[in-house]
C-alpha cells in the first residue's frame, strides 16, 4: 500500500515526488538546509515534542521552482531551527542549528531554548 501524498504542502508546495530518504545522507548530505537533518537526524528538538521527519518531497512552487524538504507522517514542514537565533547573534553553523517541527519553530520563535 502506498501513502497518499497530498497535492498541497508546507508553504503552497505542489507534490511532485517522494524520494528516497537513503539521498538525504548521500546525494544531499551537503545541501544548505537538508545537511542538519543529515548531520543531526530527523526528531524534532521542540521540548516534549516527538515529531520525526518521515519523508523527503520534491515539491514546486507557484513560480515554477523545486524545493526539498523532509516532512512528518502526517506532512507537517520540518524546519531548521536556530539554537540562538540571529537576531541575538546566532549564526548560520552546523552548530547553532536543529531540527525542529514547523509547530514548534513557530512556538520558538526568536527564543533561546538551549
Amino acid at each position: 500500500m502506498t501513502t497518499p501524498f497530498p497535492k498541497k504542502l508546507g508553504h503552497n508546495y505542489t507534490f511532485v515526488q517522494a524520494l528516497n530518504m537513503d539521498l538525504l545522507h548521500s546525494k544531499y548530505a551537503t545541501h544548505r538546509r537538508l545537511r542538519v537533518f543529515h548531520h543531526k537526524g530527523l526528531a524534532c528538538a521542540g521540548k516534549n515534542c516527538h515529531k520525526k521527519g518521515m519523508y523527503l518531497i520534491k515539491a514546486q512552487n507557484t513560480s515554477g521552482g523545486f524545493h526539498l524538504d523532509i516532512y512528518t507522517d502526517n506532512f507537517e514542514l520540518m524546519t531548521i531551527d536556530h539554537i540562538i537565533p540571529k537576531s541575538k547573534g546566532g549564526n548560520d553553523h552546523i552548530e547553532n542549528l536543529q531540527p525542529m517541527c514547523h509547530t514548534c519553530n513557530y512556538k520558538k520563535a526568536d527564543k533561546h531554548d538551549a
